[in-house]
């Protein structure tokens, strides 16, 4: 089975945007649409941890990723979260998302008090016994407590037509591309995650690219394209110069916050509100960010 490099490349996790009142607000779904096509993104992602999709209803939920698709218009792949907590739902948002258009799902594991793999194995089934959309299997352990092996890993890849790629997330991560990219013989796309922290690095293990939502996603396409056409020294310079921002962002807990106060003063999001309990940052955060900006003087239209 040869390696399915349709989703190769950067994906832009999207937030969920909201209005000062707490109600998903889906007009800057087009601004961020936008963003990512002018950034030269494979595609988006939506209803993941990043769009607090477990804050949703699910009525909010379709809202969003039907804004999502729209806005897309067919200009780049979408990727739909559709986790939950059961096998039967899963399934059934699973279809929900190929009705409506979706590239391809993705899907972590539920979280059980005794993780097994029989369990695990047939909540992917029943996705796949659903529908044949494109599966993008979430190895997030530190949000579910399930522990992916590569050999389990492996195993869904091979027995489930649609498992054909990853979203890694538990670290450290070039080593487990490594690993998973060895048992299932290079058969299986694996993205990055966790804010393109490591991206350069897994990269260089063989990685199809990232799934993250760092707020200049035209940056960590500068990353790979570079990368892809062999000046490893360029894409190792503007991974190391942008570095403390990646690492600053992905600040444990209030990383989200914090991207998106940064996607409102790019002027993609109206507010940088987030649905309680998702924590929110505060003005000494906010002070520290700018003085990180400051000190980086970045600026995007030089790579």
């Amino acid at each position: 089975m040869a390696r399915d490099t349709s989703l190769d490349g950067i994906h832009f996790m999207l937030p969920t945007p909201f209005d000062p009142d707490g109600e998903v607000n889906p007009a800057p779904f087009q601004r961020l649409l936008d963003c990512a096509v002018e950034a030269g993104c494979a595609g988006v992602v939506t209803l993941g941890v990043m769009g607090e999709a477990h804050r949703l209803s699910d009525n909010e939920r379709r809202q969003v990723m039907d804004s999502v698709i729209s806005a897309a218009d067919g200009r780049l792949k979408t990727v739909v979260g559709i986790s939950s907590q059961s096998g039967r739902d899963v399934a059934l948002r699973a279809k929900e998302a190929s009705s409506a258009g979706a590239s391809a799902v993705m899907a972590s594991p539920p979280r059980m008090a005794k993780p097994n793999d029989a369990a695990v194995a047939a909540y992917y089934f029943a996705i796949q016994d659903a529908d044949d959309i494109s599966l993008v299997v979430q190895d997030l352990p530190e949000q579910t407590g399930v522990h992916m092996s590569p050999d389990f890993i492996a195993r869904l890849n091979t027995e489930l037509p649609s498992a054909k790629h990853l979203k890694l997330e538990d670290p450290p991560t070039p080593q487990k591309v490594s690993r998973v990219l060895a048992a299932t013989g290079g058969n299986m796309s694996v993205f990055g995650g966790l804010g393109g922290a490591f991206l350069f690095e897994e990269l260089r293990r063989g990685a199809a690219g990232t799934m993250t939502g760092f707020a200049y996603p035209e940056v960590l396409v500068a990353i790979q394209r570079r990368f892809t056409n062999g000046d490893i020294e360029g894409a190792r310079a503007i991974f190391y110069r942008w570095l403390p921002l990646i690492r600053y962002e992905n600040s444990a807990g209030i990383s989200l916050s914090i991207r998106k106060h940064l996607m409102a003063r790019r002027g993609l999001l109206d507010t940088a509100d987030v649905r309680p309990p998702t924590p929110a940052v505060g003005p000494d955060t906010l002070e520290e960010l700018d003085d990180l900006l400051g000190a980086l003087d970045l600026e995007t239209g030089s790579l």
